[in-house]
């Protein structure tokens, strides 16, 4: 399995660390293993390891007991008239996300897409959380039609904030209004963030080539 995660995983070694991939190995695919889980009928071997590579990077950003809760539930879940096949990757990443949400940092399309040229326009344009918030809602490039969305989005939450600001300042405001200023501010500093990161590296390639 270590050989094909190189071949599966290629660029994602800078996102994925070693460590927690083999952490995913050892508390959850050997659990498993141990267990008596096999593969599905109709699926070789090589594509059977390759899910497994792919999930062991998924599920790199777990710790040792939430991997062992995961590990248990995946038993729970197991499919054929012996309940000892594995369930699909799908529904794996399923339940890992409602036991640990992937952290904002290791969704490739959110980095990728806010630390390219994109980033900076979002930010000028006032759209940079809404845009941050669709790509962690759809793992792909936003379209046309979605950018359109995206601006909606921004004006209306503009419109919005300035309404619980104002509660905020006649000291009327509530509790959800505190938490979703609150979401909203955590979310632009992630943004920027990354918006920083990829200015930098940008500069820094300039600096070479130059």
């Amino acid at each position: 399995m270590k050989d094909q995660s190189e071949a599966a995983e290629g660029g994602q070694e800078g996102r994925e660390n070693k460590e927690g991939r083999a952490l995913v190995r050892e508390a959850f695919l050997q659990r498993l293993a141990g267990a008596g889980l096999v593969r599905p009928k109709g699926m070789g071997e090589a594509a059977h390891a390759e899910a497994l590579t792919r999930l062991a990077g998924f599920l790199s950003y777990m710790g040792p007991d939430t991997l062992a809760v995961l590990a248990e539930l995946v038993l729970d879940h197991a499919e054929g008239p012996r309940r000892n096949v594995w369930p699909s990757e799908a529904v794996i990443r399923g339940l890992a996300r409602g036991l640990q949400e992937r952290p904002l940092m290791e969704h490739p399309i959110v980095t990728s897409w806010l630390a390219s040229i994109e980033g900076p326009k979002a930010e000028l344009g006032g759209y940079l959380v809404e845009l941050l918030r669709f790509l962690r809602r759809h793992p792909r490039p936003p379209m046309a039609m979605d950018r359109r969305k995206i601006l909606e989005e921004a004006a209306e939450n503009q419109r919005g904030r300035e309404l619980m600001l104002g509660r905020v300042e006649r000291g009327t405001a509530t509790a959800d209004d505190r938490a979703a200023l609150a979401a909203y501010e955590e979310d632009l500093r992630q943004a920027r963030d990354i918006v920083a990161a990829g200015r930098a590296k940008r500069e820094a390639g300039k600096g070479r080539a130059a």
